[in-house]
């Protein structure tokens, strides 16, 4: 008799101390669960730079930088040379009112932080766009393949920038300003609008004063003290005014500018 009651007592002691005997929970309540973490976007596989040092948190909502409503006269334009940029930082910037990525150079050549890069500042609520660096010794057609193929439209906030401010010493000027007016028509017809041309100074003066691409919007490079006016009295509605400036979540330097003689950004906007 005594070694049934004992036996009853370990069975029921087993029963008790068992964690499904607790509000119908599962055992495999108890143990601690995984963090999940969603609509992260890796970096491209090559680009090692743009990796962040600690995962982005995804965004309950995509955010427009209070900045941009307040100032919206200044902004960015970055690549592969940032290396490594805190996006949510960067929205934080007074400056911050609009980022001009770099997407495609020639007829080849992809930025490889521009996919990371595109996807993360536009998820931290920026104004983004991006532009193509222009090499005229390649034909319209081939950049502008690789232009199309990389930039899609419905990811941009603002127009496209075509970067011009070299011209190659085997390709005389006739010929540099037909296929520069050809790439820039393509631009137009794919993406609905005339895109911006951003050149130096120098350049302007040089190569475009005078010619047919006088109706199309500048930005125009100058780092001097005092906004540049060119000498054909042309209106341009960007200055870049300096390459060595600093942005919150950038560790170097980056350029700057700002809207002038009148224009603001909803020019730019698509």
């Amino acid at each position: 008799m005594n070694r049934i009651l004992l036996y009853i007592f370990i069975l029921v002691s087993f029963v008790l101390r068992s964690p499904a005997m607790w509000a119908g929970n599962d055992v495999k309540g108890d143990k601690k669960k995984k963090e999940v973490v969603t609509g992260l976007v890796e970096p491209d596989p090559i680009a090692h730079k743009a990796k962040p040092d600690r995962v982005p948190r995804e965004l309950k909502q995509p955010r427009l930088s209070y900045v941009v409503e307040k100032y919206g006269v200044e902004g960015f334009d970055m690549s592969h040379y940032q290396g490594r940029i805190d996006w949510e930082a960067v929205a934080t910037d007074p400056k911050a009112g609009y980022i001009y990525l770099k997407a495609t150079e020639g007829n080849n050549i992809v930025d490889n932080t521009y996919t990371y890069n595109l996807s993360m500042a536009r998820n931290a609520g920026l104004k983004v766009g991006s532009y193509h660096f222009f090499r005229g010794q390649i034909s319209a057609r081939e950049q502008f393949r690789n232009f199309s193929n990389t930039v899609d439209r419905s990811k941009q906030d603002i127009l496209p920038l075509i970067d011009v401010e070299t011209m190659p010493n085997n390709v005389n000027k006739s010929k540099f300003d037909a296929t520069l007016l050809e790439f820039l028509r393509l631009v137009e017809k794919e993406y609905g609008k005339k895109p911006i041309i951003y050149t130096g100074k120098n350049f302007y003066e040089k190569h475009f004063k005078g010619t047919v691409f006088a109706n199309y919007k500048f930005m125009i490079a100058a780092y001097i003290d005092q906004q540049p006016v060119l000498s054909d009295g042309n209106d341009f509605i960007m200055w870049q005014y300096t390459s060595s400036g600093r942005a919150n979540g950038v560790r170097g330097h980056v350029d700057v500018s700002k809207f002038v003689n009148g224009h603001s950004l909803h020019e730019i906007l698509y």
